[in-house]
């Protein structure tokens, strides 16, 4: 009968690495290795013998090197994860052999490397670390320059036939340029164009001022050597420009009427700018609550010297980029930036890790749980939001196994609740 591993076999090489050395009886190997070999010998066809029917010894040193490590691959992992539930360890990831004895007289010794989440405690009075309430105030400037975004994004642009164009129009043209030391062609493209916009070639603004709707206007651009785009740096380019449509900006008036073309709840311009106060009021104070929790659970972080397994960390950071950017966008990017946007997941990956690990700690202390009624309102809630039955969001969770994730954001958010009626003070 195999030994059971004792918990002073467990060593500890950081606050989230451990080794352990760990045996396999010679019983259990040769057991193994006979089944093995048997596979083989029965599987065989070697010069001079029918399949199957090859002497055992001469499968045995033929294929010496594969049945071992089958006869590992069979085992050890088997035997790792009797061994982990004896001492109690969940690892975080793929548990990593870094040395294998194999004797089948002996039986197999070998050592593995593991990453497990940090042992800590919170301190009795680890809610002492009060952070005050930022005030929040809001200027009517801030209100009078959301009601003009507003205003802008309402904006119609209507077509202008009775004069010519100016700054601040939309113009429809047709341009087509020419290469005028190869006298190629490039391609005729339609396209609306912000008449005065800085990021328009001088020459085409003032090609275009003036301009009425059917007119044509010739025009040189000389780009010079250091030019972003490649394509044209260095070039002289001919253009031949016609302006197809002109479209005016109109803006609406600020009054009753547009107040209530953004919803029913607001009959008056005054009402919108008072919910907007309100919406900007509540958004300002959700973020400094946010802030006000983070900035208490970096310090006791730091207080509790609380170390994240390396492996968990990369893989977040990597989930972060890949949320992120596209793996074309980080394709195009000058690889002298990638060290930047890596160690900039990184930081992100250590917080999203620290904030679980730590308000997973404070639930416990404070015997913080989700009932299931408190899940069944949640899932009502979120029901009715996306207009989905509820059975059938239900149904979809188990489907992806995603319902205890659900049921463990609703405990961290309670955590989050917990954590803002304790330590943030007016």
């Amino acid at each position: 009968m195999e030994e059971k591993p004792k918990e002073d076999e467990l060593k500890t090489t950081n606050p989230t690495i451990r080794e352990l050395d760990l045996e396999i009886s010679p019983e259990v190997v040769k057991k193994e290795y006979e089944k093995i070999l048997k596979e083989y010998t029965s599987k065989a066809k070697l010069p001079g013998f029918r399949k199957g029917y090859a002497p055992k010894e001469m499968v045995q040193r033929m294929f010496e090197a594969e049945i071992k490590e089958a006869v590992l691959d069979n085992l050890i992992p088997e035997n790792l994860q009797r061994e982990l539930e004896v001492l109690n360890i969940r690892p975080v990831s793929v548990p990593t052999v870094k040395s294998v004895d194999f004797d089948l007289e002996k039986g197999i010794k070998y050592r593995v490397s593991l990453e497990i989440w940090p042992e800590f405690s919170l301190p009795d009075n680890y809610l002492d670390n009060k952070i005050k309430k930022p005030e929040i105030k809001i200027d009517d400037s801030e209100i009078d320059r959301i009601i003009k975004n507003l205003q802008e994004k309402a904006a119609e642009y209507l077509p202008v036939n009775d004069r010519g164009a100016k700054d601040g129009d939309y113009a429809i043209i047709e341009i087509q340029g020419k290469d005028l030391a190869s006298k190629k062609y490039l391609p005729l493209e339609k396209v609306a164009v912000l008449i005065g916009h800085s990021e328009n070639e001088p020459q085409l603004n003032k090609a275009l001022a003036g301009m009425k709707p059917g007119e044509e206007k010739v025009f040189q651009v000389n780009y010079p050597e250091d030019y972003q785009q490649k394509k044209f740096a260095g070039k002289q380019i001919e253009y031949r420009l016609k302006l197809l449509e002109i479209k005016e900006k109109k803006l609406p008036e600020l009054n009753d009427d547009f107040a209530q073309s953004f919803g029913a709840e607001v009959a008056s311009l005054e009402e919108m700018k008072s919910k907007i106060r309100q919406d900007l009021t509540n958004h300002l104070a959700a973020e400094a609550r946010e802030r006000a929790i983070h900035e208490f659970l970096q310090k006791l972080a730091t207080a509790v010297n609380l170390t994240l397994p390396e492996s968990l960390v990369k893989e977040e950071a990597q989930s972060i980029i890949s949320q992120e950017f596209t793996r074309e966008q980080l394709q195009k990017m000058p690889r002298e930036i990638w060290p930047q946007i890596a160690e900039e997941a990184r930081k992100k990956a250590e917080d999203n890790l620290r904030y679980q690990v730590l308000l997973k700690k404070i639930a416990e202390k404070e015997g913080l749980s989700v009932s299931e009624e408190e899940l069944e309102e949640d899932l009502k809630k979120a029901s009715a939001e996306r207009h989905i039955p509820l059975d059938q969001l239900k149904a979809a969770l188990n489907r992806e196994n995603r319902l205890e994730d659900w049921k463990y954001s609703l405990l961290l958010n309670k955590v989050v609740d917990f954590l803002a009626n304790n330590i943030i003070i007016e």
